[in-house]
């Protein structure tokens, strides 16, 4: 089969083009044809990650999304050969205390990490991940929104409980998870300002949803928020910049606010008074994936046009470096899918 992998880890030009064996799917697996692969910031960070290479599978194929037609099925499924399917990334681990117990899984493992991905015509993936694709969305648009509309609603639901008529600021509103933070935020009831490098981007934040923009390039992000909440601040902060925003982002928020983070792209290490945390009682909650019940959810509410993939561009499987460079340079609004024919 056609994939795309590296065999090791580094820049853009350790992205290959090539041949592979087609996978063979396990007892409890399908193989699926895949015709849309989405890409992820994800797929950056083990592409250029040199300390945890030894931690992934060499040569790699990286893609965490997937849609396509299903191929053959080994195992029990109401899933049929020719059927087609979108995936859902977020793969409980099965052995750790709160999955033994019934309960959401502490040790999510994401599709294409672990396991060879989906920049490829084929993937194997356990069946119990698998779901029928909408009918009404392209193979494009449902490998667009599993892992970043998964990923912002556990984020706002469940972990920072966002309520009808409360305040959210959306950190890089104009990637992937940040538009469907805004999509989810605004399903939820809530009040939306997100943050834009641009009047351009503003100009596109503001088309799905933002009720206010903060151009973050000039100004002060904190006093132009306190403005806009009449000095209280927001409820809640969606953040996965890091440690470029992370002083703005506990500074903007009025007491008893909550910080939700699932994402560091601007680096780890972020500084904080800790004497403000419980001055102001302020929450901070960690978010990974979700869980089945959220994506069957978010699936649901896709299929009926409720929450909408923002797909930025397309490219074919053999120009993924070039679909990654788009991503890396920032240049992107939305999401980047490749088509496989």
């Amino acid at each position: 089969m056609k994939a795309v992998f590296f065999e090791k880890p580094g820049g853009l030009d350790v992205l290959k083009y090539g041949e592979l064996p087609t996978p063979r799917p396990q007892k409890g697996e399908a193989l699926v044809r895949v015709k849309a692969a989405d890409l992820n910031r994800l797929d950056v960070w083990l592409r250029e990650d040199k300390e945890n290479a030894s931690n992934i599978p060499l040569p790699h194929i990286p893609g965490s999304d997937a849609a396509g037609v299903v191929k053959e099925i080994n195992g029990e499924s109401t899933l049929r050969v020719g059927q087609e399917v979108v995936l859902n990334p977020a793969i409980p681990c099965s052995a750790c205390p709160r999955c033994k117990n019934g309960e959401p899984c502490e040790l999510v493992k994401i599709f294409g990490v672990k396991n060879q991905g989906s920049y490829a015509e084929y993937i194997t993936a356990p069946i119990s991940q698998l779901y029928p694709k909408p009918k009404n969305i392209s193979f494009a648009e449902a490998a667009a929104f599993p892992l970043t509309f998964l990923t912002a609603w556990h984020m706002l639901v469940g972990r920072a409980n966002l309520r009808k008529g409360e305040t959210v600021f959306v950190w890089g509103a104009s990637g992937g998870l940040g538009s469907s933070a805004i999509q989810v935020a605004k399903y939820l009831g809530a009040k939306v300002i997100a943050a834009a490098k641009s009047e351009e981007d503003a100009k596109q934040i503001r088309e799905i949803g933002a009720d206010e923009i903060v151009i973050y390039t000039s100004g002060n992000v904190e006093s132009t928020v306190k403005n806009l909440t009449k000095g209280l601040g927001v409820d809640v902060v969606f953040e996965s910049v890091g440690e470029k925003t992370w002083s703005m982002t506990l500074a903007m928020l009025r007491p008893f606010g909550r910080v939700v983070i699932a994402g560091t792209t601007s680096g780890n290490m972020g500084t904080q008074d800790l004497s403000d945390i419980y001055v102001r009682q302020l929450s901070i909650f960690g978010a990974r994936m979700g869980q089945k019940e959220e994506f069957e959810k978010v699936l649901e509410l896709v299929a009926a046009g409720k929450l909408k993939p923002i797909i930025d561009k397309t490219f074919s499987l053999k120009d993924a470096a070039e679909a990654q460079k788009r991503m890396v340079d920032g240049k992107h609004f939305g999401k980047i899918v490749l088509e496989i024919q």
